[in-house]
């Protein structure tokens, strides 16, 4: 009867896809089937493995292919991890591989003690399976991941360089429109100055200047003096780049006052009269507050730009700004209105997109509200939209208040 059932354990295991084998002690095989003997040893039968072990066929196997020092060299490992497990004295799991007729084998192998009645160690047997397809196709994937890893962070790395450049272009092109604001602000004490030097230079040469006379005049010169440095507090606070660097709480109704001061001049001598309607909100919002007066300071540009052309169009004969601050729940929303005239649809999807312009490439650069989107959206976690009105647009900046 256990003649019978031995047969029959052979007969099952002997033609099976997997590699089966039992070791003494010492790793020499006592049993090794078909498949083992097939994709591992080399061996002529099944019969030839028995009273050797994995490094008598290496050897063999070496030695008929000199030509190729990596014909074969499995086998060095298989006797390390039978120790492992006689030590252990437990079943084991093992990730075992080397060159077998010159190409890599990687074999996912269990190994395992087996006893005699007693309970005594006498080896181990074990069972292997070729996992070589799944290991290429692994490094194959780890390949892949890498390569697309390293695509990705350079694709970040050149959209960052992007922005930085955009965001660069964009600090250019406000600088441009300060130092227009400048000239607006400073044209008027200017001119008033010269006159009073003028006067006070011809009254002089008459000597004909009353002294109450020449104070009154060096009292209006030293207030534009003063008026002139104000403006310059005003422009190099706003173009600051290291200035309220960090995100912070501030009121809407400051940024849109101290903005409206720097524009003073250009609304005046465009003809824009400004209505503000914020007189009752008190939130606040979370962020760079020069950022958002950059949005801010971009909105009403547009705004007096599109004004002006209509003027000079003959279209209209005044400009009218109005600013709303409104509370909606745990939003507060900035919209500002215009009559520069609509903007036409097919373009209306387009305006947020960099290097778009409808203005003249010398005045006029296309970052201007692709930088406040970004600002907006990006940085503020808020939004940004544009809607017709009857003779004009209405920008509407809607940000999470605090």
């Amino acid at each position: 009867m256990k003649s019978q059932s031995e047969e029959l354990l052979k007969l099952l295991t002997l033609n099976l896809p997997d590699m089966l084998w039992i070791k003494d002690l010492n790793g020499t095989y006592i049993y090794a089937n078909k498949a083992l003997c097939d994709g591992l040893l080399m061996a002529k039968d099944i019969e030839e493995p028995i009273g050797k072990n994995d490094v008598f066929f290496a050897i063999r196997e070496r030695e008929a292919h000199k030509e190729d020092p990596n014909w074969h060299t499995f086998g060095e490992l298989c006797f390390n991890s039978d120790v492992t497990v006689i030590e252990n004295n437990k079943p084991m799991r093992f990730e075992e591989y080397g060159n077998v007729k010159g190409k890599m084998l990687y074999l996912e192998v269990f190994k395992a003690p087996f006893y005699d009645d007693n309970g005594n160690v006498l080896g181990t047997v074990g069972t292997g399976r070729d996992i070589t397809e799944l290991k290429n196709a692994q490094k194959s994937l780890e390949v892949f991941n890498e390569k697309l890893e390293e695509k990705v962070t350079q694709e970040v790395q050149k959209q960052q360089n992007q922005q930085e450049m955009i965001f660069h272009q964009s600090r250019q092109a406000a600088m441009g429109e300060m130092l227009e604001s400048i000239a607006h602000q400073w044209r008027q004490p200017l001119n008033i100055m010269g006159l009073a030097i003028a006067n006070i230079e011809t009254q002089l040469l008459l000597r004909e200047i009353p002294k109450n006379e020449l104070m009154d005049k060096l009292q209006a010169i030293a207030t534009n003096i003063n008026y002139l440095s104000d403006t310059i507090d005003d422009f190099r606070a706003f173009l600051n780049p290291y200035a309220d660097s960090q995100d912070a709480y501030f009121k809407p109704t400051k940024s849109i006052a101290e903005i409206l001061k720097i524009l003073d001049a250009q609304l005046k001598n465009t003809h824009i009269n400004i209505q503000t309607n914020m007189e009752t909100t008190h939130f606040t919002f979370k962020g760079v507050e020069n950022e958002f007066k950059q949005v801010l300071f971009i909105i009403f540009n547009n705004a007096i730009d599109a004004i002006k052309k209509r003027i000079n169009d003959q279209e209209i004969q005044n400009g009218e700004i109005k600013i709303d601050l409104t509370l909606n729940k745990e939003y507060g929303e900035v919209k500002i209105f215009d009559n520069g005239g609509g903007i036409e649809d097919e373009i209306k999807e387009s305006i947020f997109e960099p290097y778009f312009t409808t203005k003249h490439k010398s005045s006029g650069t296309g970052l201007g509200l692709y930088i406040a989107k970004k600002i907006i959206e990006s940085r503020m976690r808020g939004s940004i939209e544009v809607t017709d009105t009857d003779d004009g647009v209405c920008f509407c900046v809607k940000l999470p208040i605090h």
